[in-house]
């Protein structure tokens, strides 16, 4: 019997084991993507996706992929966002990831955004498509930085707040949806004001309607001179000019001088310092009318303005 030797099948020509080849290939594919992949002509496209979706004008000067605490994303530098509604942002740093669900089979994209920006830093999804929109959190918002439109009423804000935003962002420019926020800084300064009101606390509820206007569900505000209650509408107009108002206020007045002075500014006010009234006309020249105080407690169920601390 003789035994037989199988010669090896094949071309002959080496080959490296799965172990190895894998690796390197994506090594190499790797190293075209952070290095020959053309990012500039991607940063140009979604610059473009962004604007055509928000209805702004956006322009990325830099990106490149990163990898950040919340994993691998891309990371764009000296964004600059120019939208009606917030005039011109700054975005130092803008880091964008996909959220994958079944919304981008619909064409309605999904993506992680997180931005340190000249208004305050921003963490949400934002949806690119058809209907765009933003859902997440804003923080340390400088409010002196905000575009408010009420240059022509003499009324200023200055302080930081934190919002939770669930908006809608159409291409003619306009935003609509609802902001719960609060602010431990809050100062509002006006005209009519003889000092400015300063509150260490303020939260509440805003929406913005599609009309434009700003709708105030809930305002609470508590501080040294004042504390209370605020509900009612802004309207929209040019900023040229003095929004309307259509206002309920349940105030109290803390501060025995700014209680003195009520009176001669046309405010009905209890001995107690309470002052309960509908706010109508412009912010600049406001209609002011007294109301019932009987729903002051329902008001603000935590606690009722001149209520015992």
């Amino acid at each position: 019997m003789t035994a037989s030797n199988a010669a090896p099948t094949g071309s002959g020509r080496p080959t490296l084991p799965n172990a190895i080849g894998i690796p390197i290939v994506a090594l190499l594919i790797l190293i075209f993507v952070f290095v020959g992949f053309p990012w500039d002509s991607l940063a140009r496209r979604v610059a473009y996706e962004m604007s055509r979706a928000s209805g702004a004008e956006v322009s990325i000067v830099s990106l490149s992929p990163s990898i950040s605490a919340r994993g691998p994303v891309l990371r764009a530098r000296d964004v600059v966002i120019e939208h009606p509604a917030v005039d011109r942002v700054h975005l130092r740093e803008l880091e964008i990831a996909p959220r994958f669900s079944t919304s981008w089979f619909t064409g309605q994209a999904k993506l992680r955004v997180w931005a340190d920006s000249d208004l305050g830093l921003v963490d949400g999804l934002l949806g690119i498509g058809s209907a765009s929109s933003f859902t997440g959190d804003v923080r340390g918002v400088q409010l002196e930085r905000l575009p408010l439109r009420t240059d022509a009423s003499g009324v200023r804000l200055a302080g930081k707040l934190d919002a939770t935003m669930d908006m809608n962002l159409a291409p003619n420019g306009t935003l609509a949806g609802r902001v719960e926020f609060e602010s431990a800084s809050l100062v509002v300064e006006s005209d009519t004001l003889p000092i400015p009101l300063a509150f260490s606390r303020a939260d509440g509820v805003i929406v913005i309607l599609e009309s434009g206007a700003t709708q105030i569900e809930t305002l609470n505000v508590e501080g040294a001179l004042v504390e209370g209650q605020l509900s009612g509408e802004i309207g929209l107009v040019h900023r040229s000019q003095s929004p309307p108002v259509d206002l309920e206020a349940r105030l109290r007045i803390v501060d025995p001088t700014l209680r003195g002075l009520a009176p001669g500014a046309g405010l009905p006010i209890t001995p107690q310092g309470n002052v309960d009234v509908r706010v109508r006309g412009t912010l600049d020249a406001p209609r002011i009318e007294r109301v019932a105080a009987t729903a002051r407690t329902a008001a603000n169920p935590r606690r009722a303005p001149g209520a015992a601390r």
